[in-house]
């Protein structure tokens, strides 16, 4: 928990804060690596915290001290954590995210996301986050958020409130996080 209510907090105002400065249509078109750098910004605020996006999970291994075999490049060469955090210039989070609109109605997309996080961890230990923009056009947040949570096996443990989709949009959206292990 410590670190979703952050994610979850900074996620949601930087997806209005990208409507304003870009002018989209719908909030769902914030590209993932915008979400990324601003919540490497805030949780560095709030919590000291260095971070990198876009991080290639072969260098988080190699500085974690695990060698690096082909079987490791075979399996996580092109892989990259949407935001690593770092203590005293060692990894320790990383976090992935994620929109889940009507695109991802089963949370196929996030599921893909924890598998890679969970293969990343059982190797090196890291701690694994998701932060996920989700959508009420095909049902509400609150039911997708159940379905989502039922196919990742375990709950988010931070939200946003409810927002109104810009430019009189007739749908919501949250921002939801939590540690999965």
């Amino acid at each position: 928990m410590k670190y979703s209510s952050s994610i979850a907090h900074y996620g949601a105002e930087t997806v209005k804060a990208y409507r304003t400065i870009s002018g989209i249509k719908q909030d769902n078109e914030i590209p993932e690596i915008f979400l990324g750098g601003q919540i490497a910004i805030g949780l560095n605020r709030d919590f000291g915290l260095q971070a990198h996006v876009e991080r290639p999970y072969l260098t988080i291994i190699k500085e974690l001290g695990i060698t690096i075999n082909n079987q490791t490049i075979e399996s996580m060469g092109g892989l990259r954590a949407d935001v690593a955090l770092y203590q005293e210039e060692k990894p320790l989070a990383i976090i992935e995210l994620k929109i889940c609109d009507e695109r991802d109605r089963r949370g196929g997309k996030v599921l893909a996301d924890l598998e890679k996080m969970n293969q990343l961890s059982e190797q090196t230990g890291i701690s694994t986050y998701l932060g996920v923009l989700l959508t009420d056009t095909t049902a509400t947040c609150k039911d997708r958020r159940i379905v989502l949570e039922t196919a990742l096996g375990q709950g988010f443990e931070a939200e946003s409130r409810l927002e109104a989709a810009g430019n009189d949009a007739k749908w919501n959206w949250q921002f939801i996080a939590g540690r999965f292990y």
